[in-house]
């Protein structure tokens, strides 16, 4: 593994520790087309966030990460929609060989 790789894999696993990143990954996986407010409502009631800033933080991670794919509609409401990228998927299929492993 080059230098520059494993500093992507060391910065992409220090996003995935942070709480809620994991969570939040998996229900946009199960609710596809979700929105913004879809996506706070059930952080919240899960506690798996504390407030609006951090669902922004998580989703603006995995978004960054290429793990989520963001869609800003034009009409109104505008409205932001959330889906999990093929990265996403295979990010969460290893994850899930991991999680039997414990």
């Amino acid at each position: 593994m080059s230098k520059k790789s494993k500093q992507g894999f060391l910065v992409f696993l220090r996003q995935l520790s942070k709480m809620g990143f994991y969570d939040i990954l998996l229900h946009i996986k199960d609710n596809p087309n979700v929105h913004y407010n879809e996506v706070l409502k059930h952080s919240l009631e899960k506690e798996i966030v504390g407030g609006r800033a951090s669902i922004t933080i998580v989703l603006n991670g995995l978004t960054g990460l290429g793990l989520l794919d963001r869609v800003i509609s034009q009409d109104r409401p505008i409205r932001t929609t959330y889906n999990i990228t093929e990265k996403g998927n295979k990010v969460l299929r290893h994850f899930k060989e991991l999680e039997s492993l414990f």
